[in-house]
């Protein structure tokens, strides 16, 4: 009896399973500004980068300009794409990959680097007061 209520309990945990697995895969993550945002900048550096090489292949006149045009676009993008998930997260008043407070994210961590920091110049103080006395 006790071998049929395992056997019972594998067959029940495998629908459980395969449906939270179901699940998960049904989920998508919404589309956002920054998602929308990051690919419109790669189809953008793409589309540059593809343009500059057939203009380079067929040898238009402006095939230099266009060069000098990409490789400031690669450039210009990415900060631009930067400072508008910078924007967005500060209007939202939510952290993201563009976030500036990187000490204060963690304040245990911080404090702690604090007191290392403050303890190591309280030891070159005593360091170099013995040396000059």
């Amino acid at each position: 009896m006790s071998t049929d209520n395992k056997d019972n309990k594998k067959e029940q945990n495998i629908p459980r399973q395969e449906a939270a697995s179901q699940d998960t895969s049904q989920q998508k993550a919404p589309w956002t500004a920054k998602r929308i945002a990051a690919i419109i900048g790669i189809v953008l550096l793409v589309a540059l980068y593809v343009l500059t090489f057939v203009s380079s292949l067929i040898g238009t006149e402006g095939a230099g300009r266009l060069f000098r045009f990409s490789l400031g676009m690669t450039i210009a993008v990415p900060i631009f794409l930067w400072i508008f998930i910078w924007c967005i997260g500060r209007f939202q008043n939510k952290r993201n990959m563009a976030s500036l407070d990187i000490l204060s994210s963690n304040s245990k961590e911080r404090e702690k680097m604090e007191k290392a920091v403050h303890e190591e110049m309280e030891r070159q103080k005593g360091d170099s007061g013995q040396k000059t006395s």
